[in-house]
């Protein structure tokens, strides 16, 4: 939790100093360990569609498409690190746009790369995305 708030201070130019960092996660390691695992939201998911660069793309079939939100703290937040999505937000549908737009930009950013301009572990973010994702036919 500490790392996400770091990564989200630090897209407006802030950051967590050293001994605050240190304290968030002594604290959330207390959490839990006292309270277990924070708890998945079940019944809500987060719907994995999404537009790139004008074209409207969705998970393949028999992929699961909705992911649980998982709850901390007031904070919703889904990961999927094998697409390379780490998304979190104050709000459910905050967190469903938050998701939509870091879609659009690790397939920008990955599945529309070069191969030969992307590191080992970009290409396999790359491979799992375009193995996960692909573009709807509207004819």
């Amino acid at each position: 939790m500490a790392r996400r708030a770091d990564r989200k201070l630090r897209r407006y130019g802030m950051r967590l100093d050293d001994a605050l960092h240190r304290s968030l996660m002594d604290t959330l390691t207390l959490i839990v360990t006292v309270r277990g695992r924070p708890g998945l939201c079940a019944d809500a998911g987060v719907p994995l569609s999404f537009d790139v660069d004008g074209r409207a793309m969705r998970p393949r079939s028999g992929f699961a498409s909705t992911p649980a939100i998982e709850e901390c703290d007031g904070m919703f937040s889904v990961r999927m690190e094998e697409i390379g999505l780490d998304a979190f937000a104050d709000t459910k549908s905050e967190l469903a746009a938050e998701v939509r737009n870091q879609l659009a930009m690790l397939w920008r950013e990955y599945a529309l790369a070069d191969d030969r301009e992307l590191t080992e572990s970009a290409r396999k973010v790359k491979r799992n995305l375009l193995a996960t994702f692909e573009e709807v036919n509207n004819a």
